[in-house]
């Protein structure tokens, strides 16, 4: 597995990883559209940096992290396409970006959709702790739960 750091996706691609995030939780119940994410997708941010989870020339995954943030570094979006779950490719990111930013901060952020139960539970077993939930923030009725990883 190999982790590519860009600045922001080539306009097919993010088309592409935009259709499968918007058909899957939690972007599917929370309502974002394709268009939506692979608009956000393509367009630089200073502050933003995406890693393509690759096995040669297939995308696996995507981990978009906001640096700096709160002391520490937010993982904005973290997505396994769905062919590639269930091989470690997750673990396998979380890994990559543990290691990477543990040389320049003390934390990970994240959130965690309140109703995906399954995420939330991979992100304990991978050392995640809940500090709080938030209401409301993404969509009217859904709560979010932050999550902390002390890495430093």
């Amino acid at each position: 597995m190999e982790f590519l750091a860009v600045p922001a996706l080539e306009p097919g691609l993010a088309a592409a990883i935009g259709q499968s995030l918007a058909g899957m939780d939690p972007w599917r119940t929370l309502g974002y559209s394709a268009e939506t994410l692979a608009r956000g997708l393509a367009s630089p941010h200073p502050e933003l940096t995406r890693y393509l989870a690759m096995a040669g020339d297939e995308p696996q995954g995507l981990v978009v992290v906001r640096y700096p943030w709160l002391r520490g570094a937010y993982i904005e979006l973290f997505a396994v396409l769905p062919a590639a779950q269930g091989r470690g490719v997750g673990r396998a990111a979380l890994a990559f970006i543990e290691s990477h930013y543990r040389r320049r901060t003390a934390n990970l952020w994240l959130l965690v959709s309140g109703f995906n139960a399954g995420a939330r539970r991979f992100y304990e077993r991978q050392g995640f702790r809940p500090i709080g939930v938030i209401e409301d923030l993404v969509a009217a009725g859904q709560d979010e739960v932050l999550m902390r990883k002390v890495i430093g």
